[in-house]
């Protein structure tokens, strides 16, 4: 119940970003991706569609087509698992069950497999637990390579109101590496 409390506020209060503010950070955010991640060695990146206000990822995309990475997104199957589809510029899209594109075809890549997973949020705790929308997508499908020693770097993009000072994470939440708003950059390692 705590959880839904706090999703639900931390949505309102995203509501209440200025479009100009959202596309100012929007741009701080990525560039400070770009700047403090080392894309240029990241084979196979996860990214994913920006769904209501989630951090923008155009600059991200460009900067690792430039380096010739596979970009994929994630994709909810007829099961209700999540997979991660390869993502090319000129790619079909279609929404989803809740309005989030998503990639058509089925060249789908096993989460151990990353080098890099960009995982939006709606909100992160002080010890780096993810709060989503409520679905536990991401958590059933990334649980099994949580602990794992060789495993995607997790970081999360968003605007600096979500990050919170409280501690609301369980055991089966996913746990950022990273964190980086348009104000700073934390490292939960």
């Amino acid at each position: 119940m705590v959880k839904n409390n706090i999703r639900k506020s931390l949505l309102e209060q995203g509501q209440l970003l200025s479009e100009s503010f959202a596309l100012d950070a929007n741009t701080k955010i990525q560039q400070t991706v770009i700047k403090n991640v080392d894309l240029l060695s990241c084979k196979n990146a996860l990214l994913y569609f920006p769904f209501k206000n989630e951090i923008s990822l155009s600059l991200i995309i460009d900067e690792l087509e430039k380096y010739g990475s596979n970009i994929y997104m994630p994709k909810i199957t007829a099961c209700n698992d999540l997979k991660f589809n390869l993502f090319k510029t000129n790619e079909v899209l279609k929404k989803n069950k809740y309005g989030i594109k998503e990639v058509k075809n089925s060249n789908f890549l096993d989460p151990e497999k990353f080098d890099i997973m960009f995982i939006p949020f709606v909100g992160v705790d002080k010890l780096g637990y993810r709060l989503g929308y409520g679905g536990g997508y991401f958590d059933r499908t990334l649980g099994k390579i949580m602990n794992e020693k060789k495993r995607p770097i997790f970081i999360g993009l968003g605007f600096d109101y979500q990050i919170l000072n409280i501690n609301f994470g369980e055991s089966h939440d996913i746990k950022y590496d990273f964190v980086m708003s348009e104000m700073r950059v934390l490292s939960f390692n």
